[in-house]
């Protein structure tokens, strides 16, 4: 009998919990962008000469929106540099481009040897004029047209113009948080390349920590959407420089009955109002031993309320005052035995 009541109250939690919005789409922690960022980076389109082929014959980069609006990428370029270089070359869009809330964008440059890796998926942007190195170079998304200049332009007020920032392998350039030990992105080869972790989404303003070297897997505006917020993207401090507890996972918390058939879970009193009780008189004089006004006849017999993922409870009024009534009658049994 002791631990009747607590088992009860465990019943009643299941049944009765919170209520959670199942996600739309996969949703991350919260991340400090909520602008675009430079999601992958694949250099080695088409490569010779090594023992295993690339995984793409062209170059591209992917762009991911972290935010939760459409961004117009009508006065925005991508731009790139090598490892130690001042020229920036400029990879525009069309006036009319854009990256929905949560999608990607893919731009593919240069291609090689077009028997050496596997197609891109249909680019969304294509600059084939622009030849990415494969392992130490700059990238930059910039607000404006205009050309970068500077070798560093984090270091200088053209840093007001970047958006988003990576600098990889030997890069005398980079996001990074100002100790000694700082390095930029690893270095991508033939075979990897240059990867945001979180699906896009992580951004500490650390190029070593948000990035991996690994395959890569091009994403275009036809790819499903990673949103990088709880409330899909349109709260958060761009370049916040925190990293979420959970970076990295694809989700958070499961909802607190995923996994189990709403329609089929039976609440408290579903028909059965004393169901694993003993009865309210068994073994007890109880103050309303006799015939219930309701007995025979519970107002929601056989019918369980339905669950709603809008709501914040899963239990009606009837549910819960059943219970207390259930829980009150087995606490007077133990005082009476």
């Amino acid at each position: 009998m002791r631990a009747l009541p607590l088992r009860l109250l465990l019943l009643w939690l299941a049944a009765c919990g919170p209520a959670l919005d199942p996600a739309v789409g996969r949703v991350q922690q919260p991340l400090p962008s909520t602008t675009l960022v430079i999601s992958q980076v694949f250099g080695a389109g088409g490569a010779i000469g090594t023992p295993s082929p690339p995984p793409y014959r062209t170059d591209f980069v992917e762009l991911h929106n972290t935010s939760g609006a459409t961004v117009a990428l009508g006065n925005t370029t991508v731009q790139y540099a090598s490892a130690l270089g001042t020229n920036w070359l400029v990879a525009d869009f069309d006036p009319g481009a854009s990256v929905p809330a949560g999608g990607y964008h893919l731009i593919a440059f240069s291609s090689g040897m077009s028997t050496r890796g596997a197609p891109l998926p249909t680019p969304d942007t294509v600059n084939p004029l622009i030849d990415l190195a494969r392992s130490d170079f700059k990238l930059a998304v910039v607000d404006g047209v205009a050309p970068l200049s500077a070798s560093c332009p984090l270091a200088t007020a053209e840093a007001a113009r970047v958006i988003d920032f990576v600098g990889a392998g030997t890069a005398n350039c980079f996001e990074a948080a100002g100790g000694a030990a700082d390095a930029g992105a690893p270095a991508p080869s033939v075979t990897t390349g240059l990867v945001r972790r979180a699906e896009g989404c992580l951004d500490t303003d650390v190029n070593a920590l948000d990035f991996e070297a690994t395959t890569p897997v091009a994403r275009n505006s036809a790819s499903p959407a990673v949103f990088c917020f709880p409330d899909g993207g349109s709260s958060g401090t761009p370049d916040a420089g925190s990293v979420p507890g959970d970076a990295g996972l694809d989700a958070g918390p499961a909802p607190f009955d995923a996994g189990f058939d709403a329609g089929a879970m039976t609440p408290v009193d579903a028909g059965r109002p004393d169901a694993g009780l003993p009865p309210p008189d068994a073994g007890a004089v109880v103050p309303d031993a006799g015939p219930s006004s309701d007995a025979g006849s519970p107002p929601d017999a056989g019918t369980a309320p339905p669950l709603n993922a809008r709501s914040g409870c899963r239990c009606s009024s009837v549910d819960a005052s059943t219970f207390l009534l259930a829980l009150g009658v087995v606490a007077l049994a133990r005082r009476r035995r």
